[in-house]
């Protein structure tokens, strides 16, 4: 998504210049992870569209060491065209994270690392939540009285719901994960006696090679997983 319209509603709430725009943008959306210079495209395309216009400037500060900053303010068509937007249908979401289509492409011979990769970007999601909670503090929408205040509470409330989400779902796919791994390396292990007539010897090295039934074992873990998304 791009950052157009989050600029031009952030402009119409209150003008700005860019690296102040660009703040009150990671403070509303930190989740969406738009790139600072995002910002500064958003606004030359407002500004090519008229959307958006030169208010002024502010001087840069007592320093004096940056070039006067642009002030932009909405414009009446870009207030329309916002308005027009905002009341717009919201298509779904594609489904196109990357470790989704690891886990559906994966072999076993991949199960160790990619049981490390989920465990790794769980903890990094759980950190993420902690972070946002913090900032969000104790505030619920029943709580608020006016309106903006209100609608951030509820976008926060969005966030929160996601990543809660998603740490559920990397936390099933990772218990599936090491089910099936576990599964394998017994597996292989009874095929190690089974040829070795039971005889006790060194430990023989599992997961070196794929076991007969791991075509099968692998298909089933991958509907289990992608049952879980």
């Amino acid at each position: 998504m791009s950052a157009k319209y989050a600029i031009l509603g952030l402009v119409i709430e209150r003008p700005g210049y860019g690296y102040q725009l660009a703040q009150r943008l990671e403070e509303r959306f930190g989740s969406s992870a738009f790139a600072p210079s995002g910002v500064y495209s958003a606004l030359d395309q407002l500004s090519r569209d008229e959307f958006v216009r030169a208010a002024g400037e502010m001087g840069p500060g007592p320093a004096r060491r940056a070039a006067p900053r642009m002030i932009y303010e909405a414009t009446d068509e870009g207030v329309d065209h916002f308005e027009a937007w905002i009341l717009g249908a919201s298509p779904t979401p594609p489904v196109r994270d990357e470790l989704h289509m690891k886990i559906a492409l994966c072999r076993p011979a991949n199960l160790p690392r990619l049981i490390d990769l989920v465990n790794g970007q769980e903890l990094a999601c759980a950190g993420r939540l902690s972070d946002l909670r913090q900032s969000f503090g104790r505030e619920r929408v029943g709580d608020c009285q006016d309106w903006s205040r209100l609608v951030r509470v509820l976008a926060k409330d969005a966030e929160v719901a996601l990543w809660e989400a998603r740490i559920d779902w990397l936390r099933s796919a990772r218990e599936l994960l090491q089910g099936l791994l576990d599964q394998l390396r017994r597996s292989q292990e009874h095929s190690v006696l089974e040829s070795s007539g039971g005889r006790l010897g060194r430990p023989a090295r599992v997961l070196q090679s794929t076991p007969r039934l791991a075509p099968r074992a692998h298909a089933e873990a991958s509907r289990s997983v992608q049952a879980n998304i």
